[in-house]
């Protein structure tokens, strides 16, 4: 399996379309809506060397109606199957596929105002019937307003 290729396919499994999953008791949330960057650090299993920590460039708005970082790829289609907010926590689970692989991911983040921690784990699936496992740490904080 392309290596790029599955990088890309995990941290498009972040999480997308979570506006048309609608996140109960998201109110309640400490969350600090605005501006958020992300940085993540990924392990892929079977690999003999770790990853470097992988920060995304873009920013993105994240509101409590739609807490799920998303950096999906625009090759990609993918789908949440569920999503649930308990307390301070969101865990959402999401399948995308492209033309060469499906990944399905698990993902749970816990905000704390301005910042959250959280991880996904991946499975992906190249056409041929390969996987390959990943987990991804997460780390956000808000850097400032949405823009309008």
């Amino acid at each position: 399996m392309n290596m790029k290729r599955f990088v890309v396919a995990t941290i498009a499994a972040l999480g997308v379309l979570t506006a048309a999953v609608p996140a109960a008791h998201s109110g309640d949330v400490n969350m600090q809506e605005g501006k958020w960057e992300t940085t993540m650090e990924m392990t892929i299993e079977g690999l003999p060397f770790p990853m470097p920590p992988i920060k995304s460039v873009a920013t993105q708005c994240i509101t409590k109606k739609d807490m799920v970082p998303n950096t999906a790829d625009k090759k990609q289609k993918c789908e949440v199957k569920d999503q649930k907010v308990t307390g301070n926590t969101v865990t959402w689970k999401t399948v995308c596929t492209d033309k060469d692989s499906v990944s399905e991911s698990q993902g749970k983040i816990t905000y704390t105002g301005a910042g959250y921690t959280g991880a996904i784990k991946t499975k992906t699936t190249d056409k041929k019937g390969q996987v390959m496992t990943s987990t991804a740490n997460m780390s956000g904080k808000r850097v400032g307003g949405c823009d309008k």
